[in-house]
């Protein structure tokens, strides 16, 4: 019986493990920039990939379509409707967009959409939830730009007059 409880115990420990080792592997995000420096590498693999929902969503019969930006590289992701019901802020400007982690499988060359670079996806997750952002207005910038342009209408009449007197040869009046 000591047999039999030592052994369930080793394979709980083990199974944990196994589990443990697949949930690394599902954490493990790889960088948008990874997708276009080694493409074939990736193409029809299951990844995760992190950035913001940036632009419109866009439909295509039962799917939809987003962008995602993950540092300066984008990608373009394949949703369904319920994930689409997720996402609440879309990047633009004034507004920060959702950060989501998406995994699916990556395409090169997805067949269903013209030979675009996309990824499916299966699972979408929001990990921070996007806001619109408070525009400053900076009063020296303000300043500056008013005191540059008082400048240039005091200026302007005396170049023009400068022109002016130089004929169209170039040569003093």
């Amino acid at each position: 019986m000591k047999k039999i409880g030592f052994i369930l115990i080793i394979a709980t420990l083990f199974s944990g493990t196994v589990g443990a080792s697949k949930n690394r592997e599902q954490l493990k995000i790889t960088p948008v920039s990874t997708l276009f420096e080694e493409p074939s590498l990736y193409d029809g693999q299951r990844l995760t990939v992190q950035g913001e929902v940036i632009g419109d969503i866009m439909k295509d019969r039962e799917t939809f379509w987003i962008n995602i930006k993950d540092g300066d590289f984008f990608i373009g992701v394949v949703i369904n409707n319920f994930q689409r019901e997720e996402i609440r802020y879309l990047g633009r400007y004034g507004v920060r967009g959702d950060i989501v982690k998406v995994s699916g499988i990556y395409h090169l060359h997805c067949p269903l959409h013209y030979g675009e670079r996309d990824i499916h996806a299966e699972q979408l997750e929001i990990v921070e939830s996007g806001y619109k952002m408070q525009e400053t207005i900076q009063r020296d910038r303000i300043i500056i730009g008013l005191l540059l342009g008082i400048f240039t209408i005091i200026i302007l009449p005396y170049s023009h007059r400068k022109s002016i007197q130089k004929g169209t040869d170039g040569q003093q009046k």
